[in-house]
This record gives structure tokens, sequence and C-alpha cells, in this order.
């Protein structure tokens, strides 16, 4: 489809005051300021922080998509006998051109208020010395270089441009196509200069946060990921685990309190103390809580979301809950067969004490445990309409009566990102770092190459160590705090010497070779394919899923693999399990082509 009929309809989504023809009616913006003439230029306070909140609520039109495109496609989910056509076409890579859910013009509708308000907002204008809207003007930044980054995640190539579309003739320019490296050659030198500029703060009678517009360093950084510059990515990763708040702890006897940074740590332990399968344990803390506090007295698991409503009088209602989660059994989407058995397959690591309570070296495996997130978030609905009971996996959802008759749906939240998932985008473009450093082959860099390995891992078995290479007087305390991801599931793994561990052995069983044949480069593989699991394991349900096949798979094909597109197809074909592999799928999905959504 040519780009002008992609983008005519984003003429009528213009910002004007804040409100927009398409996307008001929130946030308390007042909806009869639409008309205004394209010469006014948002020149007060007012002015910016109506527009930015108009931006936000074309994203609400987006923020399903984000969920249903990135995990219905993946492999963590299967469709059932309730699934509408519309969703099975789309788990079915059959995409119809009827599809609802493939308009990209509410995108464009995000991408043209931005750039209207970047193009007439007067970040020049100062109060007591400060520059009175240049938070407002580096958020709106953040949140077109984030849309622009989920058309190239989604389609690949997209129409491209940076000038707001005012007239008819605009519409009808052909746009240059973009894929992720262009945008990234565009957008990151726009978006530098205000990485460090804190974003505005928002305020209503529910809650106040600052976490409703996607971190620009995190944008930055997600871009150059996607675009395969892991050098610029791991030092951009690595400065916000460092200096970002919401990885501070502070540790100390009060005269002597000391401030660390890259903190992981929840309540001291994991996420999963309690199993809650079968809605057994109601008091557990939810996603919602999770998401909110994470248990830290130092920051919040939550980096920035997209705010929804609880009604649709007030506005835009988050639909997925109902996709994925239902009492009567008759949500459209289930948790995958190959999602347990990747679960299945963890070990479950207890630390053994001595007498005194000191950790003695020891460890035991819980038999049949696996990785205790996948029952930590699985539920069954407690009345069946059908022959099949259908488990649901109820990040999104919990009972919450005595009497089990009531489903409170948490999407009130959808969540772009978080700090587990920034450890392993971290551990992932070191690893891949490794990789170009191993390339290189010079002794520096094979010295450096080891160390970014380690330390890839070491963000999901033991995160003290990435922290503390050195190791520090307080380590016993500071140990519970620097957790790795994996840990969250699967228990003390930094002591695990046989399991999640690399060791030749283990590396070998992975790739079906001697343990005497197992080079570096196969360590780096082994990393990048623990990464993509633990994704998997952690941020199920999340939005990111098939976009991470996809960017694994090109990383993959760009390290010479000729069957790179296995790391895709072979997991989406299995999402039944093993044992019901699906070829039909598969032979699909070799074609790198069939991975990308058209353009309507």
């Amino acid at each position: 489809m040519k780009s002008k009929s992609i983008i005519g309809a984003a003429l009528t989504a213009i910002v004007t005051l804040g409100a927009t023809t398409s996307c008001a009616d929130m946030f308390d913006i007042d909806s009869t300021r639409v008309v205004v003439e394209d010469k006014h230029t948002l020149s007060t306070s007012a002015d910016s922080a109506y527009s930015t909140l108009g931006v936000l609520q074309c994203m609400r039109e987006i923020a399903d998509r984000y969920i249903i495109l990135g995990e219905v496609r993946g492999d963590l989910m299967e469709i059932n006998e309730y699934t509408k056509t519309s969703l099975r076409n789309i788990a079915e890579f059959n995409f119809d051109e009827e599809n609802e859910y493939l308009n990209v013009r509410d995108y464009y509708a995000v991408i043209n208020n931005c750039n209207y308000i970047l193009a007439k907002m007067d970040t020049t204008i100062s109060h007591n010395n400060e520059r009175v809207m240049i938070d407002e003007y580096a958020a709106v930044l953040g949140v077109r270089a984030w849309t622009y980054l989920q058309l190239a995640i989604n389609h690949g190539k997209v129409p491209f441009y940076l000038d707001p579309i005012t007239t008819v003739a605009g519409s009808e320019v052909n746009y240059p196509m973009y894929g992720v490296k262009e945008m990234a050659a565009e957008l990151v030198p726009q978006l530098l200069p205000y990485v460090e500029y804190d974003l505005p703060v928002f305020v209503n009678s529910n809650y106040i946060t600052d976490r409703i517009y996607p971190p620009l360093k995190l944008v930055v950084a997600d871009l150059y990921l996607w675009s395969g510059d892991y050098l610029n990515a791991s030092k951009t990763y690595w400065e916000y685990l460092n200096n970002h708040p919401d990885f501070k702890y502070s540790y100390g006897d009060g005269a002597n309190t000391e401030t660390f940074r890259g903190m992981m740590g929840l309540n001291g332990s994991r996420l999963v103390y309690t199993q809650r399968g079968n809605n057994s344990n109601t008091s557990a803390v939810n996603w919602q809580e999770y998401l909110d506090y994470g248990g830290q007295s130092n920051g919040y698991e939550n980096l920035a979301y997209i705010p929804m409503e609880r009604t649709t009088a007030n506005g835009v209602v988050s639909e997925v809950g109902n996709l994925f989660a239902s009492l009567d059994n008759t949500h459209s989407l289930n948790p995958s067969t190959y999602l347990k058995e990747l679960s299945a397959k963890q070990a479950y690591i207890t630390a053994t004490t001595n007498k005194d309570g000191n950790e003695d070296g020891g460890y035991t495996v819980q038999a049949s445990a696996g990785d205790r997130r996948y029952a930590y978030y699985l539920s069954h609905p407690l009345i069946s309409n059908s022959e099949e009971d259908f488990e649901y996996y109820d990040k999104l959802a919990k009972i919450t009566s005595p009497d089990g008759a009531t489903l409170e749906m948490y999407t009130q939240q959808i969540n772009l990102y978080r700090r587990s998932i920034l450890y392993l985008r971290a551990a992932e473009s070191f690893n891949s770092l490794a990789k170009e450093m191993y390339i290189a082959g010079d002794s520096l860099a094979m010295a450096n190459a080891s160390t970014l390995a380690n330390m890839s891992f070491n963000l999901m078995k033991d995160a003290y160590k990435v922290f503390f290479p050195n190791g520090h007087v307080f380590e016993k305390q500071l140990r519970s705090s620097f957790i790795g991801v994996h840990a969250k599931g699967c228990g003390d793994v930094r002591v695990d010497t046989s399991h999640f561990a690399l060791r030749p052995s283990t590396i070998a069983k992975r790739f079906e070779l001697t343990d005497s044949t197992v080079t570096f480069n196969d360590t780096i593989k082994f990393i990048d394919e623990v990464i993509l699991d633990e994704l998997a394991l952690e941020a199920a349900l999340e939005g990111n899923r098939f976009g991470d096949l996809v960017r694994f798979a090109k990383r993959r094909q760009a390290w010479g693999e000729e069957n790179y597109y296995d790391v895709l197809a072979k997991r989406v074909a299995s999402r039944k399990g093993e044992l019901l592999f699906d070829n039909e799928l598969y032979n699909k999905l070799i074609d790198e082509n069939s991975w990308y959504l058209p353009l309507k």
C-alpha cells in the first residue's frame, strides 16, 4: 500500500491545543479546543501539557495491539475454539486486508501528533531561568521514536516522515520506506541531547506518576539493539542500570550507609515465594501490585506504561484481559504447551545451610518444580463450558472475591518497560558485543569478550557478581538485592554448578556436542539461547515475544548462520509442544517475509 493511503488519515488527527479530532476525551482534556489554525504555536505551559496528554490518548488506541501483535504470533500463546477469526488469522500468519488489528493509521495518528507538537512547541520560553516546556518536548520525542520502532518491528519497513502533515498535498507524498536501521540513524541524534531531562509528571485523582512516557535513554538503547549497534546499546543500558533512581539501593548502619546501583531484588527474595496456582492463594502479590511496587522501598518494577481507563465512560478501556482470562472458560488465548514445557525443563535450586544458618556451598534441586513463575501466574476457570479446561496466564487478571465469582482485570497499565526486561536486554547487548570482539580475534578483544559474556550470563544467574566484581564487605546483605533474573523463578541459582551454568557439559547438551569440542563461540551462542528462553519465562504475555524472536533470528543471520530462521520458526511451530510440532506453520515461517505484517 502506498504511504499516502496510510498517512492520509493522520491528517484528521493533528494535535491543536492538546485535543485531537480522533484522540480526544481523555486525561480531562477540554475536547472543545479542537479547531485551531495551522499557524498556531504551542507557546504556554498549558499548551504543552494539553498537547502531550493528547498524544498519550492516541497511544491508548494502540496499547492493546502492542500486546496482541507481540504475543499472538509468538510461541507462548495458543488459540482455542473461542478464538475469533481475526486473532486466529494472526496466529496462523494469514494477514487479510480486513483484519482490524492490522490497521496502522492509529500509529500514524500518534506520529503525526508528535510531529505537530515538535514543530509548534516553543521550547525557548523560560521561567526562573528554566525552559518551561523542554520536558514535554523530550517526552514527545520519546513517544514518536517508540511508536516508529513498533511499526518497524511489526512491518519491517514503513513510511517515515518527521514534519507534520497539515494539508491534503502533504498526505499524498510517497514518503521513504525505513526499517529500524534507517530510523535509528534519524531518530537517535534527535533523542541524545534530551536523554537526561526529567519526563513530565502526570497528576490526576488516582495517582501521580512520571512513568507514562517511554524513557528516552531506553528508547535509544532499543534502537541501538535492534539496529545491531551493540557497543552503544551496551553502554546505554549500563548507564541506565547504574544511574537511574529505580536501581539504587541503600544499606548500612546509619552512620555508614552506602548507596549501591543495579538493584534487582524483591523484598530481599524472589518474586515467587509461594505457589498460587488454581487461585488457592488470593492474598499473594498480583501482577499489578508487583509492577506498581515490586516489594521495593527504593523503586518500582515498571519503568513506563500506557495508562488505560477502568470504564468506557472515562475513555479507552483495554480489552486484552478478556482475551486471555475468563471465569467461564471462554477466553480466546491460552498459555502454550511450549511455555509449559520450557518451564518444566528448568531446575529449581535451594542452597543448603550449616547449623549456623550460613550457606555451606551445597544445594538441592526440587524435583519436578521447574520454573515457578509459570505456576505462579497460571490459573484455571472455576466454571467450564467445554470438555477442555483452558488455563489462563493471569498477569492480566485475578479472582478477587472469596466465592470465586469475580474476576478483576489488571489492564489499567499496559507496561512498556520494566526492570527485569532491562536486565535481559542489557545481557543481550553484552553477549552480542562479546561475539563482535571474539570475531576481532586479538588478545585484548578476547579478554574483553570473556568478561562481557560472563557479565551477560550473570545478569540472569547472579547479578551481585556484575555490580560487585571485586566483592564487598556487605556481600551477605547485598546478595538478596542483586539477584539475577532467572533466580526469580528458579531459586538460589547462583550456587548451581550443573544446570544453569557456563560449563562445557551444559553447553554441549544444548547443542548435541561433546564436551571436548565446545568453543567460546558455542558459549556465546548458548548464552544467546538462554537469554531468549529467559525472556519467555520472565516476560510472557507482555507484548514483546514475537519481536524478540525476530531480533534474535536476524542477529543469527548476521552471525552467518544458514538456518537462522529456525530461532523463530521452530519455536512458533512448537506452540502445542514437542509432540505436536506444526510442520505446515514451520514451512511458512522459514520465509522471512512471513514475519512482517502488511501495511493497510
